[in-house]
This record gives C-alpha cells, structure tokens and sequence, in this order.
C-alpha cells in the first residue's frame, strides 16, 4: 500500500540563546534534512514578518543544556515551514523535532485542501425597517 503524501505547515520557536544568524540557520537546515531525510520536501521557509523574534504571551521554561535548573525565556525566533510528506513519517518529524534541545516549541498541522464553498450570507433588516415609523399627528 502506498503512503499518501500530504502537505502539512510547521511552525517552531527556536530558543533565544540559539537565535543568532548561524543558529537560526543551523536549525533551519537541520529541519530541512530531516524532512529530505524523511522522503519529504521543504516547499517554504518563512522567516519574516509576522514571523521572527517575538514576545510571548507568558514566560517559558525550559532546561538549557548545561544548567540544572529551568530558565524562563520571554522571548523566541519563529520559523514557518510548509512541507509535503509521506502520512506515515510525522511521527518521526515530530520525535526529531523534540531531541532537538535548541526548539522551546513546535506545531505540526495538516493543511486540509477544503473546497466547500460558504453559504451566502443574507443582508439583516436595518433597524429603520423593522421599526414601525411613528406618524405626526
């Protein structure tokens, strides 16, 4: 049986301590390996607006490699990707995304192809309509 290739969206917040130029471009490129190594296809890579360094909403906290406790991160580098891959190799994405100690964060998401057209919308009363007008009499 063969594996339906699908297209999905990804988006990762790499931490702040790696969100220098190499880092950011190390981690990028280790994503697009994986997913090449995976049978899969990077289409594209977003890393401007709206995306990059961004404020969270609340603080992280995250182990940082080398320290004992967790540290609180506000802030983080957004990366989104789009990509095609076999159904059957998410799972192993999304295992390599989380060994990877420099993503605070990840979403993986189906990008479902819906071609269901929307109902028209019908125009409400205006309020001058639905009230009887009063009369001078």
């Amino acid at each position: 049986m063969r594996d339906r290739r699908r297209e999905y969206e990804l988006v990762i917040i790499i931490n702040p301590l790696y969100a220098n130029e190499e880092g950011i471009t190390a981690n990028i490129d280790r994503i697009k390996q994986t997913v090449e190594q995976l049978g899969g296809q990077v289409n594209t890579v977003s890393q401007s607006s709206p995306w990059g360094r961004r404020k969270f909403a609340y603080p992280i906290r995250e182990y940082v490699v080398g320290e004992a406790s967790r540290r609180k991160f506000t802030e983080g580098y957004y990366v989104f990707f789009t990509l095609t891959l076999n159904a059957s190799k998410v799972a192993e994405l999304d295992r390599a995304i989380r060994l990877n100690d420099n993503i605070l964060r990840h979403l993986l998401v189906l990008v479902e192809n819906a071609t269901t057209q929307a109902a028209p919308i019908e125009p409400e009363e205006s309020a001058a309509e639905a009230e009887p007008a009063l009369s001078d009499e």
